[in-house]
């Protein structure tokens, strides 16, 4: 009878910390709820796109090493294009509308290039979590990334997400890529490093992130030529008034006596 009881009271020990362990599992997983959908409402219209963006990288897994940054960086592109799609929705304008759409027509096309670098054979998974770390930190460094409007969040995420694929291409270079994939990843780091330097500029105060970039100030009208008084004409020099010639003496009269000539008379 003692041995029942014991068993009774092992068995209702043992269902009491399940219950325990059970409870605290529950209450671990409500609290990791709560913490994805406190980072979800962060991300405002992104949340389903960065999602699904990790989701895509997490699944591209390549032949080796190369190969996987290749198919990892043409998911991580396709997540920024619709990102950038997803700002110009919400009508914005000014600086970031442009930067959005740069960032469109930049991966769209860099997404082609990549494209023509996939290689063929068996996948490797282990090439594969050798990009994990770097892009669990990416992820977990872009959802709650917010900011004071939905151009100010996407900015910031932005910057979270070019830091990502900086990580990532130092993990393929150092892990073997060479030849044409080599010489990709080694452009794709560069050009994701000018928008890590553009973007902080930005937030450091630089340039605003929301409001359009002030137009030049017009330059100032030269000044109207003067006009040329036209130039006057001296007047002419008058003439100078001809000197009276001297009479000349008239020839003595002859018939003219002396005495009279020298009265003046003749």
């Amino acid at each position: 009878m003692r041995k029942v009881v014991l068993s009774l009271s092992a068995l209702a020990l043992v269902s009491t910390l399940s219950a325990c362990g059970g409870g605290e599992e529950a209450a671990n997983n409500v609290a990791a709820e709560n913490d994805m959908n406190a980072m979800m409402a962060d991300s405002g219209p992104f949340a389903d796109a960065e999602m699904k963006m990790d989701q895509a990288m997490t699944a591209a897994v390549g032949v080796n090493a190369a190969d996987s940054w290749v198919r990892k960086m043409i998911e991580h592109h396709k997540g920024a294009i619709e990102m950038s799609r997803i700002l110009l929705a919400q009508n914005v304008t000014g600086h970031v509308a442009d930067m959005a759409q740069q960032v469109i027509d930049k991966q769209t096309a860099e997404v082609a290039a990549l494209e023509k670098l996939v290689a063929t054979g068996n996948p490797d998974p282990a090439s594969a979590a050798l990009y994990q770390p770097a892009q669990a930190a990416m992820h977990n460094a872009m959802m709650p990334a917010a900011g004071s409007d939905t151009s100010d969040t996407w900015v910031r995420k932005m910057l979270e997400h070019h830091k990502g694929a900086v990580a990532m291409s130092d993990i393929a270079l150092a892990n073997g890529a060479t030849g044409a994939v080599r010489a990709q990843i080694e452009k794709t780091k560069a050009e994701q490093q000018k928008e890590i330097e553009h973007i902080e500029g930005m937030l450091s105060g630089q340039q605003s992130t929301s409001a359009p970039a002030a137009p030049a100030a017009p330059a100032a009208p030269a000044p109207a030529a003067k006009e040329k008084a036209p130039a006057v004409k001296p007047a002419p020099a008058k003439p100078k008034p001809a000197e009276p010639k001297a009479a000349e003496p008239k020839a003595p009269d002859p018939n003219c006596l002396p005495e009279h000539r020298a009265a003046g008379h003749c």
